[in-house]
């Protein structure tokens, strides 16, 4: 059979079980029938990699096998068109037949930018079979406008970027974006924009479609108000009946608009023409309504809103409040105070609402008059915001420390916020509108409020980090302005966990530090408590591990917390000793359980599982993966299951089992990938460089350990320097260049002794010793060898995979004893 044959054969099997892993061993047999290769999972990968660059479609690697995931259709955003759009043809053809990069729609407001765009967009999107992407940028609207961090945060979550995976910085999301469109014909819609920016895609095969009231570039279409004749042609599909003078009076009376001619429109459906040109003319609005085009929209607004049932009215003006981009009807109904469904129903009809699925949204002309209307602002919107989010936070996480809650209003509706799924729905449907929420509070309380309450649902939506920073920065503002300690403190372990989250160590040990000293001018011991566990983390991960255990036994000593015996038992997985670590982390377990914490409970079990890798009790790594697949769920997210896939390929690369180790390690990278998580990274290549090293491929073994380590020391990820040096150690002695392997064991063990990673270290240390040994200086040898021997002792630390079974220390048994 030939290569090609065998790649047809190998796609079939894949594609007959999409979206499922198919076993390694299955897959042989399809491919090779009863005649296998000498070496059949090399062959089978070697073959796989082949295939990936001859089809379109993804194939992953499992723990047992592939899984083809069929290339999904692209993002299609375009809003709906509008069925009674009318005329523009001229404008239609020139667009539409221009082969530019952007084409640029500008006007005044009303005059229909945003519906041309539309109909264009759908008229060439047979030309962009890649998708389409939308975004309201509200750069005139009333509220805040979407900065271009956050639109390109949805735009690359909408091509296929994991959440994890998009970065904070502009320049890094602008690199991204073009680097994902680049090879695909894809469709921007950029509505409402100030000027071109990064959001503008600038690569071949991608248009832009862009509306402004600004003049933004030469070659623009400049749009004029309709004529006579099209605004006729809008009236005969509006149902709007009367004579030739009168249609000609309402256009005129309009100012040609459209927006206007669609509000009354409206009106006119259960009205006299002649009577409604008899409003419009009144108050002596005549000579303005001619001249300009505002005057005809808020004429024809004020018509419609004379018109409207009490209750209608009263949300209208209500509505001018929301300062997000779009609202639900439970959101109409906490600013009503009653149910909206009907009221809201009524504005819809009367075209002053827009309505698309379950959300709604005002033109920014009729935002503005609605604010204008000098409805008394109510602060039910802002309640019914935090009353949910807090609901949801609970959900995800009911053991965060979070700031009290005020007492809300008993009306406000409530969401069905009791699981995960729920919350993050929720979440993802109201994080824009809670966000503006928080940027209008200004040095209000509800700033901060809705800023805690949303972390549990930015932990665990992170593709929204930059979110996240601009909240706790504007809460963090709000708190100082108003002296509030507490808040300040709370803020401040905001961005600390932001940072966190992001792999920004550095970062978030000053705010964690802040947090803490603010709190301890309080009597708050549950803030205290949490502040000091979380400090005690970050010293962890920039490998501080002494005052990481010091925060964090301060912490326990406040109150005892699984999280704190959790955490502190994974520090002392890297400080030693082994056996206290397996202490804390069996009575975390033992409190998770008892408390029925399935998040908890997950975490523990497999905390355990990777402290018995360098205990070397096999048996109970895998007892301890086993249960924790048992109990975890979709929603602990993709950076647990990843490190699970680290841990059993550091499992399976210690028993022995090579080509499989390889296998899983590889999917860890690129698990780590997908969700932007740099120690899973990190740890995937150190593993895969072990496996390697040991198959004799030491070259391609130090590439890996090369790579971790430049992203360890990118993010001041102490532990990875560590690993990855060691084990650059032994790949540089496994290919005679020991005065390298020299230089890398000794950095290994001098950044392990700063650090205190005390486990870790036993490692570096054992290389140190057998370079030495190469390097025939058997004294230095000897006395590297005690060393190591002395730490194996001290912290617990096995393990047959590593150079610990070459010091003269007795092993466990093969079966863990």
């Amino acid at each position: 059979m030939s290569r090609e044959s065998r790649q047809a054969a190998l796609h079939r099997a894949l594609l007959a079980k999409a979206g499922e892993p198919v076993l390694f061993g299955d897959l042989v047999r399809e491919v090779w029938g009863d005649d296998p290769p000498v070496r059949p999972l090399p062959a089978l990968r070697n073959l796989v990699r082949r295939l990936r660059q001859s089809v379109g479609d993804e194939i992953v690697t499992d723990a047992s096998g592939y899984r083809l995931v069929v290339r999904r259709p692209g993002p299609a955003q375009l809003p709906a068109d509008l069925p009674d759009f009318v005329g523009r043809e001229r404008e239609l053809a020139a667009l539409a037949g221009s082969d530019a990069r952007v084409l640029a729609i500008t006007g005044p407001p009303g005059v229909g930018k945003t519906a041309l765009a539309v109909r264009l967009a759908h008229r060439i999107r047979d030309r962009f079979p890649d998708g389409q992407l939308h975004v309201n940028l509200r750069g005139f609207a009333a509220g805040p406008p979407v900065t271009p961090e956050q639109a390109l945060g949805r735009f690359l979550r909408a091509l296929g970027v994991a959440p994890e995976n998009v970065p904070l910085a502009l320049d890094d999301q602008v690199a991204l974006y073009r680097e994902t469109l680049r090879g695909r014909r894809v469709l921007v819609l950029l509505d409402n924009v100030t000027e071109l920016g990064p959001l503008v895609p600038d690569v071949e095969g991608c248009t832009a479609i862009v509306t402004s009231r600004n003049a933004l570039r030469a070659g623009e279409v400049g749009l004029d108000v309709l004529s006579g004749g099209e605004a006729g042609e809008l009236l005969d599909r509006l149902g709007v009946e009367g004579s030739s003078h009168e249609r000609a009076e309402l256009i005129r009376l309009c100012a040609h608009l459209p927006l206007a001619l669609r509000i009354a429109g409206a009106h006119l459906a259960d009205r006299h023409l002649p009577d409604y040109l008899a409003d419009l003319r009144g108050g002596g609005r005549l000579d303005a309504l001619e001249i300009e085009g505002d005057a005809a929209v808020r004429a024809t607004f004020e018509l419609s809103h004379r018109a409207l049932p009490e209750r209608a009215r009263q949300l209208f003006g209500l509505l001018g409040q929301v300062p997000g981009p779009d609202f639900g009807v439970e959101a109409a109904s906490a600013l009503l105070g009653e149910d909206a469904s009907g009221p809201l129903g009524q504005l819809v009809a009367a075209n002053l609402v827009h309505r698309a699925g379950t959300r709604h949204s005002l033109h920014d002309l009729l935002r503005e008059y609605a604010l204008g209307l000098g409805t008394p602002v109510t602060s039910r919107l802002d309640e019914y915001y935090l009353l949910n989010a807090d609901a949801a936070a609970r959900a995800l996480n009911p053991e965060l420390h979070r700031l009290p809650v005020p007492a809300l209003p008993q009306d406000l509706p409530a969401h069905d916020l009791s699981d995960m799924a729920s919350s993050l729905a929720w979440f993802e449907a109201e994080r824009a509108n809670v966000v503006a929420a928080v940027l209008t509070a200004g040095a209000r309380p509800i700033a901060w409020q809705l800023t805690d309450a949303m972390r549990s649902c930015f932990l665990h939506h992170t593709g929204n980090v930059v979110d996240w920073f601009t909240t706790a920065r504007a809460g963090l503002a709000a708190a100082r302005a108003l002296g509030d300690v507490g808040a300040e403190a709370a803020m401040s372990a905001s961005l600390g966990l932001a940072h966190w989250r992001s792999s920004q160590f550095a970062e978030a040990l000053p705010e964690y530090r802040r947090a803490v000293e603010l709190t301890r001018q309080r009597d708050d011991p549950g803030a205290l408590k949490s502040f000091l566990g979380n400090l005690g983390i970050i010293h962890w991960e920039l490998g501080d591990l002494a005052e990481a255990a010091e925060a964090m036994r301060a912490s326990l000593a406040i109150e005892s917390s699984p999280n704190a015996l959790y955490n502190l038992s994974c520090v002392l997985l890297d400080l030693g000793p082994l056996d206290l670590a397996v202490s804390y982390g069996e009575e975390a377990l033992r409190v998770s359980t008892e408390l029925g914490l399935t998040a908890g409970t997950a975490f523990c079990l497999r905390g355990l599982a990777v402290t018995h890798l360098f205990t070397g009790r096999y048996d109970l790594v895998a007892e301890y993966q086993d249960r924790a697949a048992e109990v975890a769920t979709a929603e602990l997210g993709p950076v647990f299951f990843a490190r699970g896939t680290e841990t059993q390929a550091f499992l399976r690369f210690e028993q022995g089992h090579l080509d499989e180790a390889e296998a899983l390690a590889r999917r860890s990278i690129e698990m780590g990938a997908e969700c932007a998580d740099d120690i899973v990274e990190v740890d995937g290549r150190i593993t895969l460089g072990m496996v390697l090293e040991r198959q004799g491929r030491a070259r391609e073994a130090a590439d890996q350990h090369e790579q971790a380590l430049a992203i360890s020391r990118k993010s001041a990820f102490a532990r990875g320097e560590v690993q990855s040096l060691t084990c650059l150690a032994a790949d540089h002695r496994a290919l005679g260049d020991l005065a390298v392997s020299l230089k890398c064991a000794t950095e290994a063990d001098e950044r392990a002794e700063r650090g205190q990673l005390r486990v870790r270290q036993v490692q570096a240390v054992g290389e140190l010793a057998l370079t030495r040994e190469a390097l025939g200086d058997h004294e230095e040898a000897e006395r590297h060898r005690l060393r190591a021997v002395e730490l194996a002792l001290a912290t617990g630390r096995r393990g047959v995979g590593t150079t610990v079974d070459r010091l003269g220390l007795p092993q466990p048994p093969a079966n863990g004893g």
